[in-house]
């Protein structure tokens, strides 16, 4: 068929984004979990037939996974064995495209003139699939197998129905069952009453035919824009580097290296630099990190592009076997995110370089806490947060103050959430005053946060034990930190990740996430910026006259 009109072309790729937009609003507005309804870490997405991506998510990085997902359903089963009302579920990483098996991937496939078309999915985080602690976070674990459930693509409803067979398994490995079934039911729901429902509505208004060579048509209209914005980069070999803490192996950090190599519209990052995987479970598998790129290559061309397939054929992603971002079965995978984190402030330095950017500074680690036990009545929980860290600055503006702003669509739970729905009192939430890495352009700081328990727990979490690195003169950001029994004799801090620490009624614990690097010596700011930054609690008085030069009478004429 030739190709679609412009004009049907953006009113059919309108369409397909406004699902998944649609499915996603659902999601939150009927999932189960706090992770789902508030941290919003999950998302949802249209693929065609062979597994592209055609409407885009809100999650950039669960672009690179929804292709691999596809690809490892069908090593299971063929589309001979597919029927309208089916449903799969996955969250196997080494057979599917999730990091980690704590997230699971809904797919539901879609029928047109009596063969599948396409497919709608959903994929995201869930809040406990077994294992030694709650919210299966281990920081001990040293393979897959220690990591809780692990589910290869299986069906998971026939004829829109759930089978109980499989949602049995699922009950028997969780500590919230019921939390676990809801998410899933929310997901699948939204797969077929949106996903499907509206793409068949789009077909039937414009034709099979039209609508599947518009799938096509749209991934070849964002490749081209992308390679043309490619085209004006500098040729050459442009690399990054970072160094990746093994918790089995500290004085034995890991490379995490990628080098862009750039020659006329071809754009390929090559990771294979980078060093042998962890014995720890900090280790990343690729679709994610082909996910990274695809969220760096639009943020450094056309930052309003749709998401789609296209961006995934414009820039080719090179690993070797046997990396921390590429392990070998059955490599532990369950704090990728600390990993993920790195690799993206590699990924952004490496290609701003490429793309004559502006220099870009190094972004902090995520920090994460599971928290989870019987609650006061006897009620089993899990209180999952995802908590994001000051973010990095470029050359031009200062980072961001732990808002969340980076490689995902995570959000930070609020207070009032956290203290209606769990068994403790947040007794601090406030931005740390010099975390930020110190510079013309300041890393954004990060915050802390301090919880009491109202009733006995297990916590686990954390976040990769690394200072954002500055650039061109500018400082490192201060290094994330969870701190059990702050201000006691019991004190325990720990740079890293950390796993099943229990914690009676009364005790606390408390999260300091980490700063961003900065760009440019810090005396090379404006004095009017550093007074400013005082005012809003982001240095202290001490720093501006130790770091940035600032007279005391500077400082007391600011404060007046």
């Amino acid at each position: 068929m030739a190709n679609v009109d412009p004009i049907t072309l953006e009113i059919v790729r309108a369409r397909l984004d406004g699902i998944v937009r649609e499915m996603e609003v659902a999601v939150f507005r009927t999932g189960y979990s706090t992770i789902v309804r508030e941290s919003h870490d999950f998302s949802c997405g249209l693929l065609d037939r062979d597994g592209r991506v055609v409407g885009n998510s809100s999650h950039p990085t669960h672009m690179g996974g929804y292709p691999a997902c596809i690809e490892g359903l069908m090593r299971f089963f063929g589309f001979d064995d597919l029927r309208e009302g089916d449903a799969f579920l996955a969250n196997h990483p080494y057979h599917s495209g999730v990091p980690h098996a704590n997230d699971m991937v809904v797919m539901v496939p879609i029928f047109a003139r009596g063969e599948v078309v396409a497919f709608a999915v959903s994929l995201g985080h869930t809040p406990d699939i077994g294992g030694v602690a709650a919210g299966s976070r281990n920081a001990t674990a040293r393979d897959l197998f220690g990591e809780g459930l692990q589910l290869a693509p299986l069906r998971f409803m026939r004829d829109g129905k759930i089978l109980q067979d499989t949602a049995n398994v699922v009950r028997a490995n969780s500590r919230v069952p019921d939390m676990m079934i809801g998410d899933l039911e929310a997901k699948v729901g939204v797969c077929f009453a949106i996903g499907t429902a509206r793409l068949k509505d789009v077909m039937d208004t414009f034709g099979v035919d039209t609508v599947l060579q518009a799938f096509a048509d749209i991934g070849d209209s964002s490749e081209s824009v992308i390679r043309d914005h490619i085209a004006g980069w500098l040729d050459g070999v442009h690399e990054a580097e970072a160094w990746v803490d093994d918790p089995t192996a500290p004085d034995s950090p890991i490379r995490l290296h990628v080098a862009a190599i750039k020659e006329g519209d071809r754009l390929v990052m090559d990771f294979t630099g980078t060093g042998n995987q962890a014995a720890a479970p900090i280790n990343v598998r690729p679709p994610f990190i082909r996910g990274l790129v695809y969220r760096a290559i639009v943020a450094m061309t056309d930052p309003s592009l749709p998401l789609n397939h296209g961006i995934t054929r414009a820039v080719e992603c090179r690993f070797r076997d046997g990396t921390i971002i590429n392990p070998e079965f059955p490599g532990p995978v369950g704090f990728y995110s600390k990993t993920l984190s790195i690799a993206d402030s590699v990924v952004m330095s490496a290609m701003a370089k490429a793309a004559g950017r502006p220099t870009v500074a190094y972004g902090s680690t995520q920090s994460s806490i599971v928290l989870g036990q019987s609650g006061s009545g006897g009620r089993p929980y899990v209180q999952y947060e995802l908590m994001y860290a000051g973010s990095r600055a470029w050359g031009g503006g200062d980072g961001y103050t732990g808002t969340g702003h980076g490689m995902g669509g995570g959000k930070f739970t609020s207070v009032e959430i956290i203290e209606s729905e769990f068994d403790v009192e947040m007794t601090q939430f406030q931005v740390m005053p010099d975390s930020g890495g110190d510079g013309k352009y300041r890393g954004g700081p990060g915050y802390v946060r301090n919880y009491r328990m109202l009733a006995p727990g297990r916590l686990s979490g954390g976040a990769a034990k690394r200072e954002a690195q500055g650039m061109d003169g500018g400082g490192d950001g201060r290094n994330a930190y969870v701190v059990v029994f702050p201000d006691t004799d019991k004190e325990q801090v720990y740079p890293g990740i950390c796993s099943n620490i229990g914690l009676d009624t009364g005790e606390s614990f408390r999260i300091e996430t980490g700063g961003g690097g900065a760009v440019l010596p810090a005396r090379d700011r404006a004095p009017q910026q550093v007074i400013d930054d005082i005012a809003d609690g982001y240095i202290t008085p001490t720093k501006a006259r130790d770091v940035y030069g600032l007279t005391d009478a500077q400082i007391e004429a600011g404060s007046a």
